[in-house]
């Protein structure tokens, strides 16, 4: 119930975000100009990746693999923070730890919530926002973080990577015969639209509460399957005895 209700939140937001700026409905107004997106506005720009006030940064930024190996200890039982891979994203559900070393070690890709992280090994171009987990958390493998210093750029670069051009931008910088992938270096040098900051700003403001939603249905979501991996066994076992509770 709570998954179908984040999709039509979701859905709702990418309508509005198609509506503002991909039909631009927003006056009858409007001077436009040629680009490489075809005709936008005038008052649109089109910017790199990297010139963006954001930190684009991953896994490897942390050091060499050799010292990765020697510093990075992963866990299966909970530990002192989530590390969080694109597997755990899609499933909702992360049970991957490391522990206070390897998480001060891993400083560079620290995660906080909020984030975009997008898949840049294998499973190429899955975007996703990273939740608020109740530990700390740091960047898994195998996936590229963008943390915008600019909360209106968050859902606007967000819709744009996983709805919009960005996914053809992806899989265009896509390379890799064994195995699909893509490097910041490349990523970086793609160029996104880039609407004005007034109207950044209000799109931000129309969708916010939308993704506040979907991110508390996230975590009661996630509590429940918490509750119930610690339940099931103990009813399977006869540990725990329902047969008196009445319905």
């Amino acid at each position: 119930m709570a998954s179908n209700i984040n999709d039509n939140l979701e859905e709702q937001a990418v309508l509005i975000y198609r509506s503002w700026f991909n039909a631009f409905n927003r006056s009858q107004n409007i001077n436009f100009v040629s680009s490489e997106f075809g005709k936008i506005p005038s008052d649109f720009s089109i910017v790199k990746i990297g010139s963006l006030p954001m930190l684009v940064t991953d896994y490897v930024a942390n050091g060499s693999f050799a010292s990765l190996k020697q510093n990075v200890k992963l866990y299966q039982e909970p530990n002192y923070a989530y590390f969080v891979r694109n597997t755990d994203l899609k499933s909702n559900s992360f049970g991957v730890y490391v522990d206070q070393h390897s998480y001060e070690f891993l400083s560079k890709s620290t995660l906080f919530g909020g984030e975009i992280i997008i898949s840049n090994v294998g499973d190429v171009g899955s975007v996703f926002l990273c939740p608020k987990l109740d530990k700390p958390m740091t960047l898994g493998n195998n996936i590229i973080m963008l943390r915008p210093k600019k909360d209106y750029l968050r859902y606007y670069l967000y819709i744009w990577f996983k709805y919009h051009y960005g996914q053809a931008i992806i899989q265009g910088i896509k390379g890799g015969s064994a195995q699909p992938k893509f490097n910041k270096t490349d990523f970086k040098n793609t160029s996104v639209l880039l609407p004005p900051n007034e109207l950044l700003d209000d799109f931000h403001n129309t969708v916010s509460p939308m993704f506040s939603i979907i991110e508390q249905n996230k975590i009661e979501n996630a509590k429940l399957s918490i509750l119930r991996d610690i339940l099931l066994p103990k009813l399977m076992s006869g540990e725990l005895d329902v047969s008196d509770i009445e319905l």
